[in-house]
Formats: C-alpha cells, structure tokens, sequence
C-alpha cells in the first residue's frame, strides 16, 4: 500500500505547488483512488507533474472547497481521470465561515451539482460503506466527545444557519490481515471521535496508521495534548499530518511520540 501526497499546506519537492487544502493517491492491492483533490491549482499542477491520469474512484471527504477545489476547478480534467465519485449525501451543504461576526463567506463545494452531475456516477452514502474490497468509507461519524474544531464554521441547512456539525464528513478504512489504516481530510469531527468510530466500527482490528489532517491549528495546547494521548494509548505506529493539523500541534506531537509522527508535504511518499 502506498499514499503519495498530492497537495498540502506545504513542499520542498522542485515544481510541485502547496496551498491550503488535502488531496493523496492511495495505491492499494490492485485499486488507484484519488482522495480529495484540493484548493484548485496546486492540484491540477501538481497532477499534471506527477503524471496521475487515472483511478479507479475519486473520494471527497467533505464538502469544503479546500478538499473539492480541483474537482469543481477542473471537472472535464477530473473526469478523465475518473467517472466516479464517492461522497456524502450532504457533500453539498452550504458551507459557510463567518467573516467579522455579521456576514458569511461560503467555503462548500464551488461546482454547480447539475454539472457534477452530468460528468461523473456518483455515489452518495451516510453509513458505512465498502466500495472495493476491503476498502470502506465511514459514513457520518458518530461524536462520542465534543470538539469544536473552528468556532467560524457554519453551515446553512434547510434556512437554518448553525454551526456546522459536518454531517457530509468521512474518511476511508483499508482493512489488511494486521489491522487498519485510516486516511482522513480535516477531521472537523475531532481526532478522538475519528480513532472511537473507527474502532466501534473494526472492533477486531487494531489502527495502524492515521493519515490526514487533524484540524488543530485552532485549538489550544491542551487539546493538542489530549489528542496526542489518545494516539499514544492507541499505539498508532504510523502517524502522516499537516494541512489543518497546523504546524505547532505536528511539532508537539513529534516531540512526544518521534519517528511515529511525519509532517506531511506535497510529492510525499508514505509505504506500508
């Protein structure tokens, strides 16, 4: 198995661009799946360069525009690189950030759903779902423990305008003979609720690895703190972070748990 970085916060690799979003490609016993695909241009430049023209299926992990952006961005592209989208039902909520206490920004997916439509199957779940063998999306994840990732964050739902419980967000299980691995957008649901969801829904299998972003750049060091007992009692070997995780939550969980811990950048590749 193999996840190779495609966009991130960040690079070091020779005309690969970072911005603001997530998107990997997950080579998996005989499956090529493209997980999210960024803000927009560092995507599709970084496709280009790398030389991905295909996958069997293109996964979005929620709707936000930092992890939909290439995909809305570029969609006839997109669409020759697969015909096949797996999301959330609710993957176009109306998302939304409040800007100066008064107004919103919309932050959801920028495509028109007509058109998505119109170029690719899609495929749209709330529970559990296995979409190859031994590959599974969660389905909305159940929130055992509260965590406020971004007090900004709203959604319009229904006209209603609340804070946003993500109810599109998910992330995707490959199941092997030793365990778990677990390959996440943002986690806006909170890392423990992400690690307790997934071992209700695997209870016969340990985690072996987390990769994604974890959204505490906002959040204080004693949630930081917190998450990184919770990946310690775990004993998850193989932690990939960066995007939303923000830089001085990657460095403190290096600093307790060491080589576990890589800091994820565009043109990374990560093996097991």
């Amino acid at each position: 198995m193999e996840i190779r970085i495609i966009t991130d916060n960040y690079t070091d690799s020779l005309g690969l661009l970072a911005e603001h979003g997530f998107s990997c490609l997950i080579k998996v016993k005989d499956r090529t799946i493209l997980f999210d695909t960024g803000q927009g241009e560092g995507f599709i430049n970084n496709i280009r360069l790398m030389d991905i023209r295909k996958a069997d299926a293109i996964v979005l992990s929620h709707g936000h525009y930092d992890h939909t952006g290439g995909l809305s961005k570029h969609l006839a592209e997109c669409a020759e690189i697969s015909k096949d989208i797996y999301a959330s039902k609710y993957v176009f909520d109306n998302h939304l950030k409040m800007d100066d206490g008064k107004t919103y920004d919309f932050i959801g997916f920028g495509g028109q759903r007509s058109e998505v439509e119109r170029r690719f199957r899609l495929h749209l779940n709330t529970e559990l779902t296995e979409i190859f063998p031994d590959i599974f999306l969660s389905g909305t994840i159940e929130r055992s423990f509260e965590f406020d990732s971004d007090g900004k964050l709203y959604a319009e739902i229904d006209g209603v305008t609340a804070k946003d419980r993500f109810r599109d967000e998910q992330y995707m299980i490959i199941r092997d003979n030793d365990g778990i691995h677990l390959i996440t957008g943002c986690t806006h649901c909170g890392p423990e609720n992400l690690i307790n969801h997934a071992k209700k829904l695997f209870p016969d299998r340990k985690i072996l690895s987390l990769t994604g972003g974890l959204h505490l750049f906002r959040s204080d060091g004693s949630y930081t703190e917190k998450v990184i007992s919770v990946l310690r009692n775990e004993d998850i070997k193989t932690i990939a972070t960066g995007h939303c995780t923000g830089i001085d939550a990657v460095f403190a969980m290096k600093k307790a748990l060491g080589d576990r811990v890589h800091f994820t950048k565009a043109g990374m590749k990560i093996s097991f």
